[in-house]
C-alpha cells in the first residue's frame, strides 16, 4: 500500500471523522477479475483497516471457502471484515459487517432490519435518491457508512468519467447529516486526495490501491 496514501486517509479520518470513527480510514474491496488473489493485498494493509470481501463471480461453495480465509487473514492483521450482500454468510462466519450494493435500498430495504446488532453495514451510493431512501430507514437500521463512486476516473468503468465534483460533495454532506460515514470510491491516488479534505469524506476505498 502506498504510504503516502494510507498517511493521507489517516489525516482525512481524524479530521471527519473523529478519533472514535468506527469506520477505518482504508477500505479495501476484492474483486475476483481485478484482484483474483486478495490475500497480498490484505497482508499490505495499514493496520486495522477494513476488507469489504465481494469476489461476486466465484460460485458459492468457493466464494465461502475465499471469504473464511480472507476472514482469518483479517483477524490475524486487526482488519474489519465484512462480507457484500450475502447477509447468511455474513452472519456464519461471525463477520464484522456487511456491505450492500445500492439496489438493496431501493428493491430489499428489508434486509436493513434483518442486520444482527452489533454488525457495521455499509452501503453502495453512486446518488442522491438512494441517500434520500437511505434516510427513511429508522435509526436503527440506518448504514453506518456509505461508499460514494466514482468519485474520479477509475479502471473498473473505462472511458467514463468520474461523478460530477459538486454532486459528490452534496452527497457527502448529506451523509454527514444522516450520521452516516461518507467514504470515497474510485480513482483514489495520492494527487487526487487533497480535492476531498474539505468535502468530509472520512475514510478512502479502493480494489488493491494500485492504480485504481
Amino acid at each position: 500500500m502506498d504510504a503516502t496514501l494510507a498517511k493521507q486517509a489517516r489525516q482525512l479520518n481524524l479530521r471527519n471523522g473523529g478519533p472514535n470513527c468506527q469506520i477505518p480510514p482504508i477500505v479495501l474491496m476484492t474483486d475476483d477479475k481485478r484482484l483474483p488473489d486478495p490475500v497480498p493485498a490484505i497482508i499490505g494493509l495499514p493496520p486495522k483497516s477494513m476488507v469489504i470481501f465481494r469476489h461476486y463471480g466465484l460460485a458459492r461453495a468457493d466464494r465461502a471457502k475465499l471469504a473464511y480465509r480472507v476472514r482469518r487473514i483479517c483477524r490475524q492483521y486487526g482488519h474489519l471484515f465484512l462480507i457484500a450482500n450475502d447477509l447468511a454468510l455474513a452472519q456464519h462466519l461471525d463477520a464484522d459487517g456487511i456491505h450492500l450494493p445500492e439496489y438493496r435500498i431501493h428493491k430489499t430495504p428489508q434486509i436493513y432490519r434483518q442486520v444482527r446488532d452489533g454488525m457495521l453495514i455499509t452501503s453502495a451510493c453512486h446518488k442522491l435518491q438512494t441517500l434520500r431512501r437511505l434516510a427513511l430507514l429508522p435509526s436503527g437500521d440506518s448504514p453506518d457508512a456509505a461508499l460514494i463512486s466514482p468519485v474520479f476516473q477509475t479502471r473498473s468503468h473505462p472511458g467514463q468519467p468520474g461523478m460530477d465534483f459538486t454532486a459528490f460533495l452534496q452527497q457527502a454532506a448529506f451523509c454527514q447529516s444522516l450520521g452516516i460515514v461518507p467514504i470515497a470510491l474510485g480513482g483514489i491516488k495520492p494527487d487526487n486526495v487533497t480535492m476531498l479534505r474539505g468535502s468530509g469524506v472520512a475514510s478512502l476505498a479502493g480494489i488493491g490501491f494500485s492504480a485504481t
